[in-house]
């Protein structure tokens, strides 16, 4: 074995010790992309958390990516658009675990919006971008990039990045599991209020919504002025910008929100919308943060637990009290089909009926 080829393995070996040595999803993320650094050389990184509800980066650690400036310019006005090459997204859906920004241009880097936007004035120039997908659902992706008069990344680099992908994607989430396993529910459920002008300035806001911030993100001196506030709520204000331009329908469908968990342990969900102009002025961004209620927790707990598709319409119909018979009228399928996708789920969710399902599913996000 080669010594590139044994350091492939030793690294590969470390990283998915980590994935499964019970980290939180940041941690984690960090680790990684140290290990990760002794066998794909680097100088600037950004590695992230997804929701998978929305698709919306939720928190990031980063180095030589320009900082906090660099990373708000990237969520409010490059992340949703698909104009771009190597959207997280598209990667996903295409199952595309890791590709580079020089085979997505055909060479011409330049005529890359993000490249011109964010990667280039940094002295940066070759990028290679890995999403973590797990049963179909992006939950993290890794950006790595070299300055340059660096070589691209190579074809021995990419095939390490696509083995790590899934053990990554496994690691982030069980962190989500383990976080919802110990986390406090706040009984209240409208926690806050932020009122932010078109430069992302805060005019007003509720204590609550203060104390919802903090709970995300350490919040600088600056954070009034726009400065300092955490990651998530720059998401939402890109999502919002992107929906009113509806530029297709995806963008008029399109709803700007995000669910993400709190250092707390505490689940909150984000929601973004314009308020009406009035003579001509613009009108302000109105945030409302507020505890995660069941439709998006049961979401990201049968998302966590691996049901499939089918799985999840099944669990939907058990809710509402349907028994065998009526679901597999519903979905067209067999008595014995429904019974083996009930084995199934009580499987992957480590429970021996029905009832303990929704208790598990449902009721122990309501009722801790």
């Amino acid at each position: 074995m080669s010594p590139s080829a044994a350091l492939d393995e030793r690294v590969f070996s470390e990283i998915k010790r980590l994935c499964f040595s019970g980290l939180d999803d940041l941690t984690l993320l960090r680790e990684v992309a140290r290990r990760l650094q002794r066998a794909v050389p680097f100088e600037a990184y950004c590695a992230s958390t997804v929701d998978p509800l929305s698709g919306l980066i939720t928190r990031s650690t980063a180095e030589g990516m320009g900082g906090m400036k660099a990373a708000r310019f990237y969520l409010e006005h490059l992340y949703l658009d698909e104009g771009d090459v190597n959207e997280y997204r598209w990667m996903a859906r295409s199952r595309r675990p890791v590709s580079l920004l020089s085979e997505a241009t055909g060479d011409r880097i330049q005529s890359s919006v993000r490249y011109r936007e964010v990667i280039g004035p940094l002295g940066l120039m070759y990028e290679a971008r890995s999403v973590s997908t797990m049963g179909g659902e992006l939950w993290g992706a890794i950006d790595l990039a070299r300055e340059h008069g660096r070589p691209d990344f190579s074809a021995r680099e990419v095939t390490l990045l696509r083995r790590i992908a899934p053990h990554l994607g496994a690691g982030l989430k069980a962190a989500i599991l383990r976080s919802q396993a110990s986390a406090e529910t706040n009984s209240d459920r409208a926690l806050g209020v932020l009122i932010l002008d078109n430069r992302g300035r805060v005019l007003y806001h509720t204590p609550g919504a203060e104390r919802c911030l903090a709970d995300l993100g350490d919040l600088g001196p600056g954070w009034q002025e726009g400065d300092g506030l955490p990651m998530a709520v720059w998401a939402v204000m890109g999502a919002l910008r992107r929906a009113l331009k509806s530029e297709t329908e995806r963008d008029r469908a399109s709803v700007p929100r995000v669910c993400i968990r709190a250092r707390s342990g505490q689940w909150l969900t984000l929601q973004a919308s314009m308020s009406e102009s009035h003579l001509g002025s613009q009108g302000e961004i109105v945030l409302i943060i507020e505890a995660a209620g069941p439709k998006q927790m049961a979401w990201l707990n049968t998302a966590a637990y691996g049901l499939s598709s089918r799985e999840r319409e099944i669990v939907d119909l058990i809710v509402r009290g349907l028994p065998s018979k009526q679901i597999a009228a519903s979905l067209y399928v067999t008595e014995d089909t429904v019974q083996k996708h009930l084995s199934n789920i009580f499987e992957k969710v480590g429970v021996r009926s029905r009832l303990a399902l929704v208790k598990r599913l449902y009721l122990n996000t309501i009722f801790p």
